[in-house]
């Protein structure tokens, strides 16, 4: 070969190369702006749409949890202060929910794939963005539409933390660390404040996961048990006053909550099945598809290989930006299982890494790798455990555990090419993939009557007053129980028993005070039990001042047996002073419904007779 043909071979090496290192960018870029639309898209969204039910619940919890003598979450305590910091604004605390989740989830996808191939950071660009795409996954926790803080993105974050703990945390005692085993004890304490049987949970597959990677030391094991332990002691003297008071109020509502699931240990490790259909997998092959397709236009090292990866990467960001704008209002129609959707991403990271790393590729993960696989594979059951939910329903909200579990996969060629570029067709899968689970949960929102695009009324919703846009629907029922209450001289923050079993959303939006428990569920079959153990904790004089919502002929009503059993004689003892429908859609029930509300007229007399009744059960 001449002079002047090497010369061009070398050129077109050069040129070949520039072109990749561009398009690597172009696509690091795209994957950001991917993220940025999907949040942005959230952001809008945390405005809108209100269930009357679970979301209602927990903004009851946290808008005054100190009045409950018992529970197994302790979530509303975590967010108390959010609530009072952000001043009650709901679309504030959803905003702080959607930014936290993604946060923690991209630091920690971010630590792990700078542990599991230190040499390829030399593009930080690219390492940034592979983990905010893969971080988006994260968001998949919001499919179903329950964006207020609760006790499940509670646990995830604190799973989280404890994630971004153990990559961080070594046998040595550095700060990088000591750093990593505090984490590790802050994860595990704000894991048992979220539910109890997922902090059992992690303990057992932290320790299995640390004697198994050698990775022990008794001197920073005893720092993260440390600190769990004295933030759950000053949680315990914060909340009740004595650790005995806390122990006491967890050992309560796992008691009374037998009435209401009657679940054991056995009934609780459980594995539960799920359909996986023929339409689902072949989207998972399709995902797999332009996935591989794009990591194969990075890895050929080739202009057209480039262009290849460039216009996948734009299909994707242009498939976001079209749910996001509202330009597709189909939804994919997965059903329940859809979560599971990020199988496909996984399926990518696993080809690719047979395809592109070489036969010798697995030989080069080492053990501490595989092990801590292992551990993230478990996390979804993990989170999951003790929830009454279809477990891989539940689990998929953690499936960015499993996801990263296979990203191990792609370690060594993360390593052999000292960056992540390549893998940024898979970050960006994983942004489309939820994006268009994200959608599912925006245009048929469980128990609201429509896509929350569709809501165009601005009501003020709360004892803060805080702004929302709802269904007209939705509005009048808030609008008619409020004015009803209101005329009939209903005080702010009067106690207030909820016997329709599915209203907590309208004792919010009238300012009331909800006794027992904050929501007090009917329709399962030890609901009247459960009711009757919660107001049991309820001093006297709060019970014969409370005011009822009923449904007669409800779908979840509770007995007004309760109130008799309660000590105050219903009806002769209350007066009825108004009522109204619920909306279309309200609690997932089509049939608008007929709730009444009622006043004590004497309730001196049901003190009295809640005192002696109370006095003859202790006899």
């Amino acid at each position: 070969m001449n002079e002047i043909a090497k010369s061009d071979l070398i050129q077109e090496d050069i040129h070949g190369g520039r072109m990749i290192a561009i398009a690597q960018h172009v696509i690091a870029l795209l994957c950001l702006i991917s993220t940025a639309v999907i949040v942005a898209w959230l952001w809008k969204y945390s405005a809108y749409g209100l269930d009357f039910t679970d979301d209602s619940f927990y903004l009851v919890w946290m808008e005054n949890p100190y009045i409950y003598n018992f529970s197994t979450t302790q979530f509303g305590f975590i967010y108390h202060w959010l609530y009072i910091l952000l001043d009650g604004d709901i679309a504030s605390l959803r905003r702080f929910n959607v930014l936290t989740t993604l946060f923690l989830a991209w630091w920690f996808a971010y630590f792990f794939l700078s542990w599991l191939a230190p040499e390829a950071q030399t593009r930080r660009l690219s390492l940034y963005a592979a983990a905010a795409g893969l971080a988006t996954s994260a968001l998949i926790l919001f499919d179903s539409w329950l964006p207020t803080p609760n006790y499940n993105s509670l646990a995830l974050h604190a799973l989280f933390i404890t994630g971004i703990g153990v990559v961080l945390a070594e046998r040595s005692h550095h700060l990088r660390s000591c750093i990593g085993w505090l984490l590790i004890g802050l994860g595990g304490w704000l894991a048992f404040m979220a539910k109890p049987s997922t902090a059992f949970a992690l303990a057992l597959v932290l320790a299995i996961y640390l004697l198994g990677s050698k990775k022990i030391s008794l001197r920073l094991l005893l720092l993260s048990v440390c600190t769990a332990l004295t933030l759950l002691l000053a949680s315990a003297l914060f909340i009740d006053g004595s650790f005995d008071a806390f122990a006491r109020r967890i050992q309560l509502g796992i008691k009374y909550g037998q009435h209401l699931n009657g679940t054991n240990i056995i009934q609780i490790l459980r594995i539960d099945d799920f359909r996986f259909r023929v339409k689902d997998q072949l989207i998972a092959a399709a995902i797999a598809a332009i996935g591989l397709a794009g990591i194969w236009g990075i890895i050929t090292g080739k202009p057209r290989g480039a262009f290849l990866a460039i216009a996948i990467s734009t299909c994707l960001l242009s498939l976001i930006a079209a749910l996001a704008s509202g330009a597709i209002h189909g939804t994919i129609g997965l059903g329940e299982f859809q979560g599971l959707s990020i199988f496909g991403v996984m399926l990518v990271a696993a080809v690719a890494s047979f395809r592109f790393g070489g036969r010798g590729a697995l030989k080069n993960i080492s053990s501490a790798q595989w092990s801590m696989a292992a551990l993230f594979i478990s996390m979804p059951y993990v989170y999951a455990l003790g929830t009454n939910r279809n477990y891989w329903v539940n689990g998929s909200w953690a499936g960015i555990f499993i996801l990263l579990a296979f990203v191990t996969l792609l370690g060594p060629i993360a390593r052999a090419r000292r960056n992540w570029a390549f893998a940024l067709p898979l970050a960006l899968c994983t942004e489309a993939v939820a994006a268009v689970l994200l959608q599912t949960g925006l245009e048929q929102p469980p128990r609201q009557p429509q896509p929350l695009r569709l809501n165009d009324t601005i009501i003020e919703v709360g004892p803060r007053r805080s702004p929302l846009v709802l269904s007209s629907g939705f509005a009048s029922y808030i609008t008619d129980s409020v004015r009803i209450a209101q005329e009939s001289g209903f005080p702010t923050g009067t106690p207030v028993i909820d016997l329709s079993g599915h209203s907590p959303g309208i004792l919010f939006a009238l300012g009331a005070k909800s006794i027992g428990q904050p929501w007090i569920l009917g329709g399962w079959p030890g609901s009247l039990e459960y009711a009757k153990a919660s107001l049991d904790q309820v001093s006297c004089d709060e019970v014969a001042a409370a005011w009822l919502l009923l449904e007669p002929g409800g779908p979840n009503s509770i007995s007004t047996e309760l109130i008799s059993a309660l000590g105050p004689n219903f009806p002769a003892g209350y007066q009825k002073v108004g009522g109204w429908q619920t909306a279309k859609g309200a609690a997932g029930f089509d049939r608008r419904r007929d709730q009444e509300f009622y006043k004590p007229t004497n309730p001196d007399a049901g003190r009295e007779a809640c005192l002696a009744l109370r006095a003859g059960s202790a006899e």
